[in-house]
């Protein structure tokens, strides 16, 4: 898609997108260049989540899509890995890690990770995930606890 396309140029540009409210969260594409998912941080239960994308043509970042999230995403990152056929996968974190699934214009929530049994979580302030081993996502909580799933088994 942008294959003559680059951020050294020597035209040397610099690309900015103005989301309408204030970002939280942000992480680049692994599969599109100068793709990115940003988060929002509103003082309310739901939040926001775009996707956005640099249009070459106008050189300017076009929202391509956007979904509701509970709380403020504290971390967002797309799925390491690169070969996983024509969609995507957007991690997510919050109230809980979330995975989505991002196809075109359309996503869906995939699946919701909790070892919760009670209905009350602690929020998580941050995740990561494994470049090595694509399955595997690290979750870091306020209670001071460390999860590690799989997310084929959906399992810690």
């Amino acid at each position: 898609f942008f294959d003559n396309f680059s951020m050294s140029s020597p035209s040397g540009e610099i690309f900015d997108y103005a989301a309408p409210w204030l970002i939280y969260a942000m992480n680049w594409s692994n599969r599109a260049p100068f793709r990115l998912a940003i988060g929002s941080f509103v003082e309310e239960y739901t939040n926001t989540v775009q996707i956005v994308e640099l249009d070459k043509n106008t050189s300017q970042f076009q929202k391509i899509t956007e979904f509701a999230h509970p709380y403020p995403p504290t971390k967002i990152m797309w799925n390491p890995d690169t070969d996983v056929g024509g969609s995507d996968l957007l991690a997510t974190t919050g109230d809980f890690l979330r995975l989505w699934q991002v196809n075109g214009t359309s996503v869906k929530e995939k699946h919701l990770f909790s070892t919760n049994t009670t209905g009350h979580c602690a929020p998580l302030t941050s995740f990561d995930w494994n470049s090595v081993e694509p399955s595997i996502i690290g979750t870091a909580s306020i209670d001071t606890t460390c999860t590690i799933w799989n997310i084929q088994t959906q399992q810690p």
